[in-house]
């Protein structure tokens, strides 16, 4: 396999960022559904286990293109290559299971919180993800992470925290002729959320990590790594959303769980329900299909970006679909104030937009567009030991090679 030009990583970086946006916001219009089912009153589409299950069905389908690729005379070249370098072309797939279970944790725990925080914030607190691989980088990859680099992430951390706390400083407003706050309604599950979607972002600075290792040490194809993980994830989540449909909830979580029908009993999950909603309504069905497809396209980019680039890469470029999925969700939220997506009260935007700014300035310190004096600035300049910036640098982009 030859050299990736700069025209390949661009397209793979666009691709990237519009479908992570896409994703977002299609699981947040499904998460705003309301359907009803055999005339009973219109619910909630609220169904994070069975969305998980769809995300990793999209995943695995990626495996039906890798098995078209790999009779091509390309896929068999870059075998011979690869072994040549010293990677092993004999995949233990097992290995792939570290890296879809971190995906399997980080997407539940994202999916949940989605129903209780707006789109913008969440997809700015997942910008931390650079700090928890920045870590795990250190750890498990030992590679040098400068001091710099870790400025920029305090940054990150800044920033993030800025964002989490602005619709609980700044609660959105009843209605519009209602001047109280909402801030004691919106504290337990809105910082619950928050908590469950910080650790979804440590669990996928694991699992980008994890697949960077797997990069090293053997030829994987992106559509081959994606769709075993997708077959690994949707395995474990058929059995898991089968039980959970026979969980009953506590009745301190009832607010969270679905009610089965004709009952006033909670469960965690319920599939039978899910199905009944999603073909009860042309549109809802549309967004799962299209949610099937996003998710699918974003993680392929995604570790194709781990795989040509890094997983620090990977993290840096996820950052930027944020302004996207903020005006999306203000144009919705502003167009019908019903859909209540982001909190438009004008101190929330202002707070939430100094932390994404904060954040935005922790990623170009961290990759080194900005260069601090005070940090030792020659030090900032190494690109041959950060993939990350030879990324960020147009002239040595042509020198990336795939592992």
């Amino acid at each position: 396999m030859g050299e990736k030009s700069s025209s390949f990583i661009t397209l793979l970086i666009t691709a990237m960022i519009l479908s992570g946006a896409a994703n977002t916001i299609v699981y947040k219009l499904q998460n705003t559904s309301k359907v009803s089912v055999d005339g009973w009153t219109a619910t909630n589409f609220n169904h994070p286990f069975m969305q998980a299950v769809t995300m990793f069905l999209g995943e695995s389908l990626c495996i039906l293109l890798f098995l078209n690729i790999k009779k091509k005379p390309d896929y068999k070249q870059g075998c011979i290559e690869a072994a040549a370098k010293g990677l092993k072309t004999k995949v233990n797939y097992g290995w792939v299971a570290i890296p879809a279970m971190c995906d399997l944790t980080a997407s539940t725990l994202a999916y949940i919180s989605l129903n209780y925080i707006p789109p913008s914030i969440y997809q700015m607190l997942r910008g931390g993800a650079i700090i928890s691989t920045a870590i795990m980088s250190t750890c498990f990859l030992k590679r040098h992470i400068k001091r710099y680099q870790w400025f920029g992430c305090f940054f990150v951390l800044v920033g993030i925290t800025l964002v989490g706390m602005s619709s609980f400083l700044f609660p959105p407003k009843k209605d519009n002729n209602d001047d109280s706050d909402t801030k004691s309604e919106v504290g337990a599950a809105y910082f619950i959320s928050v908590g469950l979607l910080l650790l979804s972002v440590v669990m996928n600075g694991l699992q980008f990590v994890s697949e960077e290792k797997l990069f090293d040490v053997y030829y994987l194809h992106p559509f081959e790594i994606v769709g075993i993980e997708g077959l690994w994830g949707f395995s474990v989540y058929v059995v898991l959303a089968i039980a959970l449909t026979f969980i009953q909830c506590p009745t301190s979580m009832e607010g969270s769980c679905i009610q089965k029908r004709m009952t006033d009993m909670f469960y965690f999950e319920r599939a039978d329900f899910y199905f009944l909603q999603i073909f009860a309504s042309g549109l809802l069905l549309f967004w799962v299909i299209l949610g099937i497809f996003t998710i699918a396209t974003f993680n392929i980019c995604g570790v194709s970006v781990t795989k040509y680039v890094s997983s620090l890469a990977r993290s840096l470029v996820d950052v930027s679909r944020t302004l996207i999925i903020w005006a999306v969700s203000l144009a919705i939220t502003w167009i019908d104030p019903e859909a209540k997506w982001e909190n438009t009260r004008w101190e929330a935007i202002v707070l939430e937009l100094i932390g994404f700014f904060v954040l935005v300035t922790g990623n170009l310190i961290y990759n080194g567009t900005i260069k601090l004096k005070f940090l030792d600035e020659g030090s900032q300049v190494d690109p041959l030991n950060d993939a990350a910036q030879q990324f960020l640098d147009s002239k040595n982009i042509q020198s990336l090679q795939p592992q």
